[in-house]
């Protein structure tokens, strides 16, 4: 049968259908696997392919590495998760992609479009931006070079595509290979802004949550100029980690300084500081810099960061030239109620939301 034939005859069956208020027809359920929708409800990439005309793409790197054991001692990535009631050795970050995604339902884009007034009054994400989920990298659990390498190629998919990647880890060693894909697609520097809790500034081990920045600064992908660090609070910061900062002389705000100048002002001048004389921005969002009154952290300290200074922070960062976002050291089994889970659904949201406002 002619194929324009048969389409037709299903146009005039569903036309017939409406006519007489039948049921609509059944649409598949945007599933990503098991019981873990896509972000957001977005349509799920399969293959490169599927890239084609996004501006946002969500992947996840569900990547648990090198941990703290106790105050002096690393956990290699091959050990055991933190047994139940452990005060210091806290794990489960790997977790992280598959729970914010299913707390990310409640901003489904099959409901309102993207529809985010507190970014602009008639800002409807979908009227502006592709937005699809990449899903997961496939991890090599205890494989830091191999996982990474695998990263590589799915963030190369996205970066081709011309899609920002959104990603959902995982701990905070995942931005090592989001910056490595980005330098080789750069003609100019990166700027970083870098909410977190803690300095991060370990050399060693290579590749572990707490040396991120030794690498990016290695790489030459970021000078220490356009570098901004905001939220870093407590006793837990390392004596060494503060005499780095210094040395490379990085812009940094404590949580005194965000209560003294509001989130409003640091988050502006991170900007600036980031983009200036820059090509393109990153911005990583480490959970534990929220207040834990959320729950849900690995490394908890009080006096963090609210969900309304980190949402209205992320709100002015995003109107830059933002490259790349992700969200890391969610520890699900730690999140009892799913609140914090839902901030960082809510988090990524805002950033997409505002890569969409500046597309025509």
């Amino acid at each position: 049968m002619d194929p324009k034939k048969v389409r037709e005859a299903y146009e005039r069956g569903a036309a017939t259908a409406a006519s007489r208020q039948s049921r609509p027809e059944r649409v598949m359920a945007p599933i990503l696997h098991g019981d873990v929708p896509t972000f957001a409800e977005a349509p799920a990439a399969s293959s490169p392919a599927a890239l084609e005309g996004a501006g946002a793409a969500v992947v996840g790197i569900p990547f648990e590495g090198v941990k703290l054991l106790d105050p002096l001692t690393y956990a290699p990535a091959s050990a055991a998760p933190a047994p139940d009631g452990s005060i210091y050795y806290r794990s489960g970050a790997d977790a992280g992609p598959d729970a914010i995604r299913r707390h990310s339902i409640f901003y489904s884009l099959r409901h309102g479009r993207g529809f985010v007034p507190e970014a602009d009054p008639d800002l409807v994400i979908l009227d502006h931006l592709r937005v699809v989920d990449y899903g997961d990298v496939a991890v090599v659990p205890g494989d830091v070079e191999e996982t990474f390498l695998r990263a590589h190629a799915k963030l190369a998919d996205i970066l081709a595509a011309g899609a920002v990647p959104i990603v959902l880890g995982g701990d905070h060693s995942i931005p090592i290979p989001v910056f490595q894909v980005l330098a080789g697609k750069l003609n100019g520097k990166l700027g970083i802004v870098v909410f977190d809790s803690h300095f991060d500034m370990s050399y060693e081990p290579k590749y572990w949550a707490g040396s991120q920045w030794a690498r990016a600064f290695d790489l030459g992908v970021v000078e220490p100029e356009n570098f901004v660090q905001i939220g870093l609070r407590g006793g837990r910061e390392s004596l060494v980690d503060k005499a780095v900062a210094e040395e490379l002389g990085y812009r940094y705000y404590t949580m005194a300084d965000v209560d003294e100048l509001g989130i409003a002002t640091v988050a502006q001048e991170a900007l600036e500081t980031a983009t200036a004389g820059t090509e393109a921005m990153y911005v990583s969002l480490d959970i534990d810099v929220v207040d834990p009154a959320h729950g849900g952290q690995k490394y908890p300290d009080p006096a963090g960061l609210s969900a309304r200074e980190v949402i209205r922070a992320l709100r002015i960062l995003a109107r830059g030239p933002v490259a790349g976002f992700d969200i890391c050291c969610l520890a699900p089994r730690y999140d009892l109620q799913g609140h914090l889970s839902q901030l960082a659904a809510r988090a990524a949201l805002e950033v997409i939301a505002g890569i969409a406002l500046q597309r025509p």
